[in-house]
């Protein structure tokens, strides 16, 4: 019993603390110091860039392997049409070769 009765008059006491430094000091967001709030502000700026230069990064790399794709697709093109041998023959029809006397 007297465990609990102690744990009461704790917490008692550390809500008073915690009123009196309110009343003294004002609110919690107040008593921050403006240095904590800078920091948070800096990491937050911090951590917006990064994110920023890791989307602008994959774009990027997204760009460079879409043009590397486009210049070797059009190089097997290329390719293709030198290896295949060109025939400018005229192929004969059903209609000229009946003709013969």
């Amino acid at each position: 019993m007297r465990e609990r009765d102690q744990a009461l008059l704790e917490s008692v006491r550390t809500h008073r603390d915690r009123l009196g430094s309110a009343i003294a000091f004002g609110s919690l967001g107040a008593r921050r110091p403006l240095t904590s709030l800078t920091s948070r502000l800096i990491a937050g700026m911090v951590i917006a860039a990064i994110a920023c230069a890791a989307c602008v990064g994959v774009g990027f790399v997204g760009s460079i392997l879409r043009a590397n794709a486009a210049a070797a697709e059009e190089q097997r093109q290329q390719q293709e049409q030198q290896q295949a041998p060109v025939d400018e023959t005229p192929v004969p029809t059903d209609e000229t070769e009946g003709t013969e006397p």
